[in-house]
């Protein structure tokens, strides 16, 4: 896992070509830092308290 104090501006470039996008230098710092904060953001949920809690299916089963 990657921690927030990893989030280089090189280690975010090298995400971004690992899945095919291309980031302009001059967007570097801006696509970083709220890169950054998405993951701030998807770490609280570590905190929920999710027992007894059943998964909900978002694309159900068409049948095809």
């Amino acid at each position: 896992m990657i921690s927030n104090n990893d989030l280089t501006g090189e280690r975010v470039r090298l995400l971004a070509e690992l899945v095919g996008i291309p980031i302009d230098d001059s967007e570097l710092p801006e696509v970083a830092n709220r890169f950054a904060s998405l993951m701030q953001e998807l770490d609280r949920l570590r905190d929920l308290d999710l027992e007894g809690i059943e998964p909900v299916a978002i694309f159900p089963d068409t049948g095809e």
